[in-house]
């Protein structure tokens, strides 16, 4: 969370108390709502997430992006292979609008990833819906910036709701940009979490572990938590096989 504390992310949360406060006075239950309200915002888990991401090794890094990512529409797929060298990450970097940009000021994408040959541009949301005009925005913006501009560009729109339109946005970003796209991807955040399960679960002790374990957590705060399989549980499996299952199932209560 350090990145979004930096570039002012965090709004007007309060997480704790003040030294000097009295804590017998504090209300009951006035930590679980700062909490909460953190948990509403997008920015912290972007952060929480991705600075992660970036402590990780980079052929690490790529293949949990490529393992969690699906192509939108009939795009290509991420790459098997990363690229070549060292990546380099921003964060909320505030970019001039391209040209046709619709922003006056400035373009701030979320994530920027610059790797070799490659850019990786990375937009996240918690809730509400991607926004395909958004993408062309910053796409602009980025191939704008002289480093930039001659690498090949992938969008990766991570969260939030892309409904079935999605057809519709990729056809927007080709009509828009087309010469500036490589392919634009979307990752769930529920799909990334499933990704980080079985390397979790197979890494020794390590810090590259405990790097892990910290985006699982962070994902898991937010909502985003490992699906339970029935498959996965014996005893129930076992009664289901019966003949009497529908029985079962209704015999079912919530408590």
């Amino acid at each position: 969370m350090l990145k979004a504390l930096l570039h002012g992310k965090l709004g007007r949360v309060t997480v704790g108390v003040d030294d000097d406060s009295d804590v017998d006075t504090q209300e009951e239950g006035s930590t679980q709502t700062a909490a909460d309200g953190l948990t509403e915002l997008e920015d912290p888990l972007t952060s929480m997430v991705f600075e992660r991401l970036e402590y990780l090794p980079a052929e690490l890094a790529w293949a949990i992006l490529r393992g969690a990512s699906k192509p939108l529409g009939d795009g290509p797929p991420m790459p098997a292979i990363p690229p070549m060298g060292v990546p380099s990450w921003s964060f909320w970097p505030r970019l001039r609008p391209g040209d046709g940009g619709r922003n006056k000021v400035r373009v701030e994408p979320d994530v920027l990833v610059s790797w070799g040959d490659t850019l990786l541009l990375i937009e996240a949301k918690h809730r509400g819906f991607q926004d395909p005009a958004q993408w062309v925005e910053q796409i602009r913006a980025a191939q704008a910036v002289p480093a930039h501009s001659e690498k090949q560009l992938w969008l990766i729109a991570v969260g939030g709701l892309v409904m079935q339109e999605g057809h519709g946005h990729l056809a927007r970003v080709r009509r828009e940009v087309a010469s500036d796209v490589a392919g634009v991807l979307t990752i769930r955040w529920e799909d990334l979490r499933e990704v980080l399960y079985p390397i979790e679960a197979s890494t020794r002790p390590s810090p590259q572990s405990a790097v892990l374990r910290d985006m699982a957590a962070a994902l898991e705060v937010w909502g985003y938590r490992r699906k339970t399989w029935f498959s996965s549980l014996p005893t129930v499996t076992e009664r289901l096989r019966s003949d009497d299952s529908a029985s079962v199932l209704r015999a079912w209560r919530i408590r």
